[in-house]
């Protein structure tokens, strides 16, 4: 695809900052909505956030019902359990609050809601689906596609349509706060895989490369400080930031052979999806370098490396060797068989990756089953 020649638009409308979140009942009036269906997980309950967004809806009076069957790597039965709850309550809109499992689990509900069958003769036709996102990783929080977790061949499935974006999401960086030490690291490494896959997919374009960039620059700035001290808000911040890039850049973009390799594996082996692609993540970037090697080395230069005096093929191997050095600073220094991944499971792997069409598509290097292999075995 041709970088200059593009179309430019981003559905969701975004709300970011410190204490942004004081502006959810305000926008709930703006969409004349009342009966709102909450789809969260435990963990944000646990943690003492959910509360902080129903204080904001109680003080207004706003009408709300709690969903919080959500669990990691959300499946079909979840999405049909919030369906039947979102139907027997008749509401009228959906506030996901969490990472990327609860908000993807509203935005299957709301599609299936929509669904011209189950919806015939309800009152609300428009469902409207804001996101309010507590993790720094995901960007789910914007982008126009769902993963959702097949139970029965413990598969995950990716569908992506512009229905599936959210009308609106409020990124108020005072809700990571509480976000624990191995959380953050493995969210910033999703956002950052996000980043670097999109920037470097076949599909990009200029305006989303720039997105990418930025957010690969917020990564190396502000990660090891989230991890370092959940409490600075100004890292926080950066790193709420650098998931939102992610979220737009990839929805516009595609993704590429990390993800491709990690809903498969993260599938069948219950594994958090960030920690499978910053497993995979310096594996990738060294199979596709030579597919793209300006690119890889603006991206070392991006991560803080002085490039001036390397050749371009130098620079953009040294963007692998930051990528490992990033891992192992922030604690997330392992491997697929520290993981209890099978080496004899690899043939399964390869030919479920090969079926993931959508970012296979997109990787900047063609891919054969060969390929594959090989980079499940360097990751071992």
């Amino acid at each position: 695809m041709n970088p200059f020649n593009f179309e430019f638009q981003i559905k969701t409308k975004i709300k970011f900052g410190r204490g942004m979140i004081q502006e959810l009942s305000e926008s709930i009036y703006l969409f004349n909505i009342n009966k709102i269906m909450i789809v969260v997980d435990h963990g944000i309950i646990d943690a003492g956030i959910l509360s902080q967004i129903t204080k904001v809806m109680d003080e207004e009076h706003i009408n709300y019902f709690i969903f919080d069957k959500v669990k990691p790597d959300p499946t079909l039965a979840i999405v049909n359990e919030g369906l039947a709850f979102a139907l027997e309550n008749e509401i009228e809109g959906l506030i996901a609050v969490g990472g990327g499992s609860p908000i993807d689990t509203a935005k299957a509900i709301r599609t299936t809601f929509l669904s011209q069958k189950l919806n015939k003769g309800l009152k609300n036709k428009n469902l409207p689906l804001f996101t309010i996102p507590t993790t720094s990783g995901s960007g789910s929080e914007v982008t126009k596609a769902i993963v959702i977790t097949d139970e029965n061949s413990k598969r995950k499935f990716t569908a992506m349509d512009e229905s599936l974006a959210p009308d609106l999401t409020i990124v108020d960086p005072e809700l990571t706060k509480s976000l624990p030490q191995y959380l953050t690291a493995i969210g910033g490494m999703d956002a950052l895989s996000h980043c670097i896959e999109s920037y470097v997919s076949q599909n990009a374009v200029l305006p989303f490369e720039m997105i990418a960039t930025k957010g690969i620059e917020l990564v190396r700035k502000f990660l090891r400080p989230a991890v370092g001290n959940g409490s600075n808000m100004k890292a926080r911040e950066g790193m709420s930031l650098a998931s939102l890039f992610g979220g737009i850049s990839l929805t516009n973009c595609g993704l590429g052979l990390v993800h491709a390799i990690a809903h498969p594996l993260g599938g069948k082996f219950k594994i958090p999806h960030g920690m499978v692609n910053t497993l995979l993540l310096p594996h990738v970037m060294k199979y596709n370098i030579i597919s793209n090697p300006p690119k890889f080395a603006y991206i070392a230069e991006l991560l803080g490396i002085s490039i001036s005096e390397m050749t371009e093929m130098e620079a953009a191997y040294q963007s692998v060797e930051e990528i490992k050095k990033l891992i192992e600073d922030i604690g997330l220094s392992t491997t697929l068989s520290q993981l209890g991944v099978p080496r004899d499971s690899f043939d399964e792997l390869v030919n479920l990756t090969m079926e993931e069409k959508l970012m296979l598509n997109s990787n900047p290097r063609p891919v054969k089953k060969n390929d594959i292999l090989k980079i499940l075995k360097e990751a071992y």
